[in-house]
């Protein structure tokens, strides 16, 4: 049952910070000069967003039993990758939908940013889930 806190690590992760990237993309597709406050607003929010996640990783490794089984881990495995798959998705849709040609540029930018923000905290429970392997 300790591995699966990777997993809710990444799922709230990715959830939080899908919702605060869908709110800042759409500020900056109706007011393009705006675009720095977005990205501020942005950063605020995904440093509070990622406190619950970090201290879920924290708690994963320290009631982590070494050597599971590697069949116990393909769950937590599959599901952390489906989120980083759905999020990714869903960012990418996000940057793809209702831009006016001006502002491609900025919301191209702006879901980078995002792409990696959103996938630093699964990536991270995956590589922890993995070192449990004996």
């Amino acid at each position: 049952m300790d591995i699966y806190f990777f997993v809710m690590a990444a799922i709230l992760v990715a959830g939080s910070i899908s919702v605060i990237i869908k709110i800042n993309t759409r500020r900056i597709k109706e007011q393009p000069d705006q675009a720095s406050k977005a990205q501020t607003n942005f950063f605020f929010g995904v440093a509070i967003s990622e406190a619950i996640p970090l201290i879920l990783l924290i708690l994963g490794i320290m009631n982590a039993e070494a050597g599971s089984s590697v069949n116990q881990l393909y769950v937590p495995a599959i599901i952390i990758i489906y989120t980083i798959i759905c999020a990714s998705l869903f960012l990418f849709l996000q940057s793809k939908v209702d831009v006016v040609e001006a502002n491609i540029a900025s919301v191209t930018n702006f879901t980078a940013i995002g792409m990696a923000m959103v996938n630093a905290i699964p990536i991270i429970a995956l590589v922890f889930l993995f070192t449990l392997t004996p």
